[in-house]
């Protein structure tokens, strides 16, 4: 497109854009004239967080995400502001965050970063975004000039420009230098400051898990970005012996000169030792069955370490585990110095507790990751609505089991019921939970537990039951012709009450739903999950 024709396709569509906040501006005018009627309050926090998230899903530009986001952000406290002048209200809202944080990095898809940074804002009552930017290779020898123009005040660095963004550094600290890789820059008065967090990160993790190094024996697979972090910390904290193993001497050589270098032939001939740490990504997906050594090498160490975190327990610390050592992820690593950057960006330490209780709480929600749980109840508790709300919070798959049945059968519930009869149905649902058995939040239908075969096989699963009054139930599903059985609300009774016992044994959490909100009842589950709420961050 010529410059003249992209100049006019901009103005059409600041047009459009005008037009459109005008329109807003009026609207949400009206709303607050609604609200104030009707006793409701004007600012609603939860709701404008639920409003940007359905919004952004709708940005197919990754890069874009934050921008948008930010302009959401802008405009809903214009629109506060308006509210408040037309109305003449008093309203106290908070001011935008301000503090600007991201991670860049060519692909950000499964960053727990965020999660991790948001974690730390609640914890110490720092008012921040933390958002992930993916740079094209192209523009990545200019994007801390980019950043400085956007107002950030300090950014993570994550593959592969770890090493591309020390030339465009005004101060590279120590550590930085002697490992060769940046992965957190701190932006103060237009200047840019660099450091490696990841040092520390490894240092605290094998502290956590009380790992000794001075005067170990350790062997570092893999001569990747990550082994450098980890070999110096290593050495400057005393090891014995550290030898790194890869399957190239040569290129290595050139990349860690003073360190001795075997290949996996060798490493094949080595005595037992203390420690050995895969920096590889063997074990990741798509390779989560591949293992970095030989299966016999696993029983010459004590302690075994992957900077995998996800999966939780890759092949490798699963065998190491079965033959006895002490097996250690990359999560705590991840926490610990995610934290150390917030410690840099603040000018402040943090009790080691603000690591700890994040890393716990993640711990849990990964190890989560790996299961299943099944949502039970009568229909009409929400289970749908609860279900997609817990496993956005968990970030996991969700599925519901009739919507399932719907889709492999052609045929919705109620035609299927018309057609086939109940029976049939519920062998259909035995089917489904037999086939369906990757880890996700499964949702369920109300009378899933009267087929004898679903309720022996749901008594070995992690059941959740929510519980409703028949009141609440009948009001919620009287007008809906596309549930089967809803009869009369006395029929409905004396169906619940026979229900009632399966539900309660089969399920070994119980959630009385009566009074409580979406969120509140979300927060209860992952209560009884032993997740703390208030470290909830997505």
């Amino acid at each position: 497109m010529k410059l003249d024709e992209a100049r006019i396709k901009i103005n059409e569509i600041d047009e459009q854009i005008v037009n459109l906040f005008e329109e807003r501006m009026e609207l949400v005018v009206d709303i607050a004239k609604y609200k104030q009627q009707n006793d409701m309050p004007i600012y609603q926090p939860e709701r404008e967080k639920q409003v940007i998230e359905k919004n952004l899903a709708y940005i197919k530009n990754d890069s874009l995400k934050s921008y948008a986001k930010q302009m959401m952000l802008n405009y809903m406290e214009l629109s506060k502001d308006y509210q408040a002048e037309q109305l003449n209200l008093k309203v106290t809202t908070p001011k935008l965050p301000s503090k600007k944080y991201a991670l860049i990095g060519e692909k950000l898809g499964h960053s727990m970063s965020v999660n991790v940074h948001k974690a730390i804002f609640r914890l110490q009552k720092i008012e921040g975004v933390y958002d992930l930017y993916q740079v094209p290779q192209n523009k990545s020898t200019s994007v801390l000039e980019a950043m400085k123009t956007l107002d950030f005040d300090g950014l993570n660095v994550t593959i592969p420009y770890k090493e591309i963004v020390i030339p465009q550094l005004d101060f590279v600290d120590d550590i930085a230098i002697k490992i060769g890789a940046v992965n957190t820059i701190q932006i103060k008065d237009n200047k840019t400051y660099g450091y490696n967090t990841d040092y520390y990160g490894f240092g605290a993790m094998l502290a956590y898990n009380n790992v000794e190094v001075t005067g170990q024996e350790f062997y570092v697979l893999g001569a990747g970005g990550s082994a450098k972090s980890v070999l110096a910390y290593l050495k400057d904290k005393g090891a014995a012996s550290v030898k790194l193993v890869t399957r190239d001497k040569t290129s290595a050589k050139r990349k860690f000169e003073d360190t001795e270098i075997i290949d996996y032939d060798e490493f094949d001939n080595i005595s037992p030792s203390y420690a050995i740490i895969n920096t590889t990504p063997l074990g990741m997906y798509p390779n989560e069955d591949a293992m970095p050594i030989k299966l016999e090498k696993i029983m010459y160490f004590k302690v075994a370490v992957d900077l995998i975190y996800n999966p939780v327990a890759t092949q490798f610390l699963q065998i190491a585990k079965e033959c006895g050592l002490k097996t250690i992820n990359g999560l705590y690593m991840l926490v610990a110095q995610a934290v150390k950057a917030q410690e840099i960006w603040e000018g402040r330490k943090f009790e080691v507790e603000t690591t700890n209780l994040i890393y716990e709480n993640l711990d849990k929600i990964c190890h989560m990751r790996t299961q299943s749980i099944y949502l039970l109840g009568f229909m009409g508790t929400g289970k749908t609505t609860i279900g997609k709300e817990l496993a956005h919070l968990l970030g996991m798959k969700f599925i519901d089991t009739d919507a399932y049945i719907e889709e492999t059968a052609n045929m919705s519930i109620k035609e299927i019921f018309d057609t086939k009869g109940e029976l049939y149905f519920r062998q259909l649902e035995q089917e489904a939970l037999l086939k369906l058995n990757e880890p996700a939040i499964y949702a369920t239908g109300g009378g899933i537990l009267t087929y004898q075969e679903n309720y022996d096989l749901l008594r070995t699963r992690k059941c959740i039951y929510l519980k409703n009054g028949i009141e609440t139930l009948y009001e919620r599903i009287k007008n809906d012709s596309n549930r089967p059985l809803v009869g009369t609300k006395a029929a409905l009774k004396k169906r619940l009450i026979n229900r009632k016992a399966a539900y309660e044994t089969c399920c070994y959490i119980h959630i009385d739903q009566k009074n409580l909100s979406i969120h509140e009842v979300v927060n209860q589950i992952l209560k009884e999950l032993g997740i703390k709420y208030e470290y909830m961050y997505n």
